[in-house]
């Protein structure tokens, strides 16, 4: 018997591994199992095939489909622009008549506009009418003396004299300028239109006043 030989498993009695059924019981023995050597081409048969499947499936789903017939001829005919009809010629242009235009006439020269001087030395001119009594004086030396404040100038400012009819500015600083600035400037007429008759500037040291005479405009210094 050869080394291969093995035993029945229902009586042991020798049996070939070949043999399909024991010559002694007549049991049937399992049928001979492949080569081993023939497994190793399956199953690396096997993996290229699933490999194969599952790059196809890949292609597949990244790959775009292309367009049907009748959706490619309805997007053409969208892009395409519709047919455009030729232009119609210009109409002729119609003849006009020529008639003899006269000659404009000469416009006439425009008038030098005319200007209103005041002579030198002549007074300015009148106020609109405003309230003079003392109440309004005193009224508006208190809304004076307010305004200088507000703009950072710490001044006294009142209606003293006979009926408030003098204009007193106290300064708290060299006031020579200042006193240049506003006896030049509108103040002089807005108190003469309200009745003052002077408008007086003490300096600061309290010794040194400026007077102007609403009257004759001059001012004069002690």
């Amino acid at each position: 018997m050869s080394p291969q030989t093995e035993t029945c498993p229902g009586c042991g009695a020798p049996v070939h591994p070949d043999d399909v059924a024991c010559a002694a019981c007549g049991l049937e023995l399992a049928s001979p199992a492949p080569p081993r050597r023939a497994l190793p081409v399956v199953v690396g048969i096997a993996g290229v095939l699933v490999a194969l499947a599952a790059g196809a499936g890949v292609w597949v789903l990244l790959t775009p489909k292309a367009p049907s017939p009748a959706a490619s001829a309805q997007q053409q005919a969208a892009v395409a622009p519709p047919p455009q009809a030729a232009p119609e010629p210009p109409p002729a242009p119609t003849p006009i008549p020529q008639t003899a235009t006269p000659d404009p006439a000469p416009a006439a020269p425009a008038a030098a506009p005319t200007l209103q001087t005041v002579p030198p030395g002549s007074q300015r001119p009148p106020m609109p009418s405003i309230p003079s009594d003392p109440g309004t004086r005193r009224d508006y030396a208190k809304s004076t003396q307010d305004a200088f404040k507000e703009n950072g100038l710490d001044m006294t400012v009142t209606a003293t004299g006979e009926g408030a009819t003098v204009m007193t500015l106290k300064f708290n600083f060299p006031a020579k300028t200042a006193v240049d600035l506003i006896s030049g400037g509108p103040f002089p007429r807005q108190c003469k239109a309200r009745g003052f008759k002077q408008v007086v500037f003490i300096d600061a040291n309290g010794t040194t006043t400026w007077t102007l005479d609403l009257d004759t405009d001059k001012l004069t210094q002690k």
